[in-house]
């Protein structure tokens, strides 16, 4: 019997389309989305400052 040659895992360039809209929809309501190298995805609020007179 032949043994399976071990397999690299490689860096996928597939881009879930839902996670895509839902990132874009979020920047143009104002939000950064930042993602992290392990996955997760943190929202950061920006909000204008008020100008003083």
């Amino acid at each position: 019997m032949e043994e399976a040659a071990p397999q690299k895992k490689q860096q996928s360039n597939v881009v879930n389309l839902g996670l895509y809209k839902i990132k874009k929809t979020l920047r143009e309501e104002g939000f950064e989305v930042v993602e992290k190298p392990n996955g997760k995805i943190t929202l950061v609020i920006r909000v204008a400052k008020e100008k003083q007179s």
